[in-house]
């Protein structure tokens, strides 16, 4: 109930946001997706339905930085802020600039449950409209109060030496966002061999996952067939004789 209600509460207010938010789930295997904002549909062309229960990585392509990646995975997995500029694709394919920003949500026995994420289309000029943005991140979440016991292991935030703790001011979030964009920080550099050779392993994710995207989307339109069956022989069985189908009598 406490989740429910901070979820509740945050993806009202997020809906609303004039950047793309993102809600994981970290309790769960895989940490899906759990709400998505208009703008996100707006900038990555999906809609709700067809990324519900997946994991943000499926946005990843041919050109997105291995570097970049294991940044993400090394932050989420230390529960810390994450601050990155990594490409991403949209649904038709086109691929964009993301500078990307995670805040870990732990709950007040330790346990973490969500990861929220802010993209942000940095393709086009992207510190001229970045104030919005350094504006928003201090005031994130990164805390939940929950009243009853554990629901899992505890995890404690591994932050290295120098990290800042979550949070922060505007200027250092600021300081943090332009590191990113600068692409400072990242261990170890790209070449052009890197990304069309070494980066064979994310040629094919795009494709891959849009081809799992129309799997689920016609599993979604064959489970509501079936739904819709059992529902009318369902109300067909209940019906008194001599009704129609509204329960007024039949016509003689």
């Amino acid at each position: 109930a406490d989740c429910g209600g901070f979820l509740l509460t945050f993806c009202s207010v997020a809906e609303y946001f004039p950047a793309c938010i993102v809600v994981s789930d970290m309790a769960m295997a895989g940490n899906p997706m759990v709400y998505v904002n208009r703008q996100f549909c707006k900038v990555t062309g999906y809609s709700r339905e067809e990324v519900a229960g997946l994991n943000c990585r499926f946005l990843q392509g041919p050109r997105t930085e291995p570097a970049a990646v294991a940044h993400i995975q090394d932050t989420l997995r230390r529960g810390v802020d994450c601050f990155v500029r990594i490409t991403n694709y949209r649904k038709d394919g086109s691929s964009f600039i993301n500078l990307l920003s995670l805040r870990p949500v732990h709950d007040s026995n330790g346990v973490y449950r969500f990861c929220i994420g802010v993209q942000f289309d940095a393709t086009v000029s992207p510190r001229n409209r970045m104030d919005r943005l350094t504006a928003l991140l201090p005031l994130l979440p990164n805390h939940l109060r929950v009243s009853g016991p554990p629901v899992g292991p505890s995890h404690a935030k591994q932050l290295k030496q120098g990290e800042p703790a979550s949070g922060g001011d505007i200027e250092s979030v600021k300081a943090q966002l332009e590191a990113a964009l600068d692409r400072r920080g990242l261990k170890g550099a790209w070449t052009q061999d890197q990304l069309t050779g070494a980066n064979a392993e994310f040629a094919d994710n795009h494709a891959e996952m849009r081809r799992m995207l129309a799997r689920q989307r016609a599993s979604y339109a064959e489970s509501a067939d079936e739904y819709e069956a059992e529902l009318r022989l369902s109300l067909a069985s209940r019906r008194p004789a001599g009704t129609s189908s509204i329960g007024s009598p039949c016509p003689p």
